[in-house]
This record gives structure tokens, sequence and C-alpha cells, in this order.
């Protein structure tokens, strides 16, 4: 299928425009989108994107269904989840280069939207408006995807795990001028044990990053008409808390608790927010961070969920290592050395 003509320019922006997550975009960037679309119309039991093989567009699901699966260790199929309507599929080896951890099929007969990895690369390198406003997109989507699992998981007795400190990507992503200005923003505090930084169902203020010290993670859940609460992760240094509402302007999703004295750095949402208006580099860096958050985090809750391959055992050790031990392994992920030179340089700053 070609790329759409001028005359479908128009239909293409109101198919987008019809799924809350592309409110974000302006009219430039649904011109820019439609310069590089395709709109093709699947079989069911087509493979869009396969395991183990780089990805080379992302997808946008106008009709159908598509299903994650993944490979066992006797050689069967396991689905992890699905995709329907407004959602996209690939975001996560478009912004890594890495090869697809799992496999995206298609279901039922599926009419999508497909967008050339390369091509939304050029755009992204031509605007920093665009990448602003892109990657916002893509934390969106992967923000909406990560309540969704959080809620069933916890259901289901399985704790999210940290494969990745929050802090070696973000810090990978931002330069040095983003990270002093994070300083000299940002609100260092101390809490006590026990304290609540975060209540379920509320608004959050701000972004923090933990310093030092030890947060649980807690949801309610409802348990035949009682309301349960449920400790679903434990978070130390180097993780970052409340990306998720600052990106979709949500309530909390789960309430965050200190489980010793802790030091946080808050970045409230007002000054992050006026930042990224006036700087718009820094908007496409820290969104790019916080979508590789979210991508990592929606996996990593979909592999604990019973599947027992080599993959998501090396994840959970991975997880057990980083929730014993409260000293960063900058060697994890490529660029962390800079990452951890940054945050230690921060935490002197802060200390001074």
């Amino acid at each position: 299928m070609s790329i759409l003509s001028n005359s479908e320019v128009t239909t293409v922006k109101q198919l987008l425009a019809n799924f809350p997550h592309f409110r974000v975009l302006q009219d430039q960037d649904f011109d820019c989108l439609n310069s590089v679309v395709q709109q093709k119309t699947y079989p069911s039991g087509t493979v869009l994107i396969e395991e183990g093989k780089p990805t080379t567009s992302i997808y946008v699901c106008l009709s159908g269904n598509l299903a994650m699966v993944q490979s066992q260790q006797d050689g069967s199929k396991q689905q992890l989840t699905t995709f329907s309507n407004g959602e996209l599929v690939g975001e996560t080896s478009f912004l890594d280069n890495q090869v697809a951890a799992t496999t995206i099929i298609v279901t039922e007969p599926s009419e999508l939207l497909v967008f050339p990895k390369q091509k939304l690369i050029d755009c992204i390198e031509l605007s920093a408006d665009f990448a602003a406003r892109f990657y916002h997109l893509l934390a969106i989507n992967l923000s909406d995807r990560l309540r969704k699992l959080t809620k069933l998981m916890a259901t289901q007795n399985i704790k999210e795990g940290e494969p990745l400190r929050k802090v070696l990507i973000v810090f990978a992503t931002l330069n040095d001028s983003d990270i002093a200005w994070m300083v000299a923003n940002g609100v260092a505090t101390k809490a006590g044990l026990g304290s609540a930084l975060i209540q379920q169902e509320q608004t959050v203020p701000a972004v923090y990053l933990l310093l030092e010290g030890m947060l649980g993670i807690y949801v309610n859940i409802n348990n035949n008409g009682a309301v349960q609460e449920k400790e679903v992760a434990k978070r130390v240094k180097g993780d970052i808390l409340g990306e998720m509402s600052f990106v979709d302007g949500g309530v909390a999703s789960a309430s965050v608790k200190t489980l010793e004295n802790a030091w946080v750095l808050a970045l409230p949402q007002t000054t992050l927010a006026a930042k990224f208006h006036e700087d718009r580099g820094f908007a496409g860096r820290f969104y790019r961070s916080l979508v590789l958050i979210l991508s990592n985090r929606c996996l990593d809750l979909l592999l604990r969920a019973g599947i027992t391959n080599t993959h998501s055992e090396r994840m959970e050790l991975l997880s057990e290592d980083i929730e014993v031990e409260d000293e960063l392994d900058f060697d994890v992920l490529e660029g962390t050395a800079i990452a951890g030179k940054r945050f230690d340089w921060m935490i002197q700053q802060l200390r001074r």
C-alpha cells in the first residue's frame, strides 16, 4: 500500500484525533505523520513484529485486534496481552534499537496505520516541537497500558520488579545542563520512616527522584467488598516516582511510603511544565526517557505473569540484586557510566 495521498490528509488526521492519546499532537504534527504513513489491512495470523528481530515500524491499530506473544522453553507461544483501537505497538525497539523481546501478531483482520521507523526519526530530527509531542504521545500510551497492567497484576499477586534503575535511563538521555537545571530548580526533602509521598487516587504534585533510602509501593485491592492495601514493589536509590501522573495528568495509581528514612528531590509538575514550554529540546529528552522507563516496566510486569524462560529468569535475578543492594550497577546498559557520574554529581551538589 502506498503512502496516503494529499486528498486523504484530513481523513487520517480525523482517524487519529478520535483517539484521546493523540490529542497532544497539533496540526503540523499530523501533517508530518501523514507524509510518512501507510494505511494497510492485515489478515489474521500476520506477524507484525517478530521476537529476536529488529522492528522497522510503529503501528497504530484503527480496527481489529493484535496480540503480544512470547516463546516458551517448550516451543509453545504464550499470549501476554492484546491491543485494540487507538493503541500503538512497536515503540520499544524504535527507541533503543534492540531486537524485539516479544512477537506481535494480528488475531483478527485489522486496519493499521504504519509509520516507518527511519522516516519518523527524520521527522523528530527536523523539529524539537514534534519530537517533544511525539514522545509525549508514546508516554501517554504506555502510561495507560501500565496503569491497567498494575491493577491486573496486583489481583494476581504479581509484584513489579525493577530490572533497570530509572535514573540510569533518564540521566543517560538528558545532558549535563538538564541535570544542572534539576539541581537548581528541584526541592531536596528528607522524609522520615512511614511518610507517605504519594497517595493512591490523589493528585501527584511532583516527579520524585529517590536519592537515599527505600520506598514501598502499595495498591488498594477490593477483596469481596473489603479494601486491602497490598505491597506490589519496593524502590531504592536511583528510582523515579510520579512520572505516570506527570505524563497523563491522572491521579496516582498507587501509594508510595517510606520504609526507612529517605531523601528525595522533588521536581514540581508546574516547574517542569514551564521548563518544557521554554525548552523544547529538554522536553523531548525528558519524555523520551520516560517512554523508555514505562516500556521497561510494562514488559517487566508481563514477563512476571507466570513466564519461566531464560529472558524472564535473567530479569528476575537482576531485579533481586537491585532490591537487595543499594548501590547502582552502572554497567547494566550502554551509557550508564555517564548517567552514574551525573547522578553522583547531583547528590554532591545537593549535599552542599
